[in-house]
């Protein structure tokens, strides 16, 4: 085998393996209308349906954040660590995370609509302090 085959083998393997860890960072991006879609069946009352799967869509995402080495190390175990391959699993990884970001962000919002996200100066009042009131009798003496 030639040296200028076997460089164009190389060549042709990390392209390989940057498209393959592009395709795991980009995964994520096919669900984000789905999940959409499942917020909006579930409605906004308060059941137990709506609240595990908003919970399901916060929780989900948070694990995948906490895992991202993890996921990635299928793809770039086994590789060389040349410069240009670390800096392109980095830029995936980041990609990955921004999604999930948006998972949560979608998530939260559909907290806001189901009044689950204390916005409003009512949903702290339990924690505000009392302020002492005078009684009175109605005879002043």
């Amino acid at each position: 085998m030639s040296s200028s085959s076997r460089v164009v083998n190389q060549h042709e393997q990390m392209d390989a393996k940057k498209k393959k860890i592009w395709e795991l960072a980009t995964s994520p991006r096919k669900e984000i209308m789905m999940m959409m879609f499942m917020m909006w069946l579930a409605g906004s009352d308060l059941n137990i349906f709506p609240i595990m799967l908003v919970a399901q869509a916060i929780y989900s995402p948070v694990n995948s954040i906490t895992v991202v080495n993890t996921t990635f190390s299928r793809v770039v175990d086994g590789i060389d660590h040349s410069t240009e391959l670390q800096e392109e699993v980095t830029n995936a990884k980041l990609f990955y995370i921004l999604h999930q970001v948006v998972f949560i962000a979608i998530g939260l919002v559909k907290c806001y609509y189901m009044g689950l996200v204390p916005t409003n100066s009512i949903d702290w009042i339990d924690h505000t302090p009392q302020v002492p009131s005078e009684i009175g009798s109605g005879f002043s003496v």
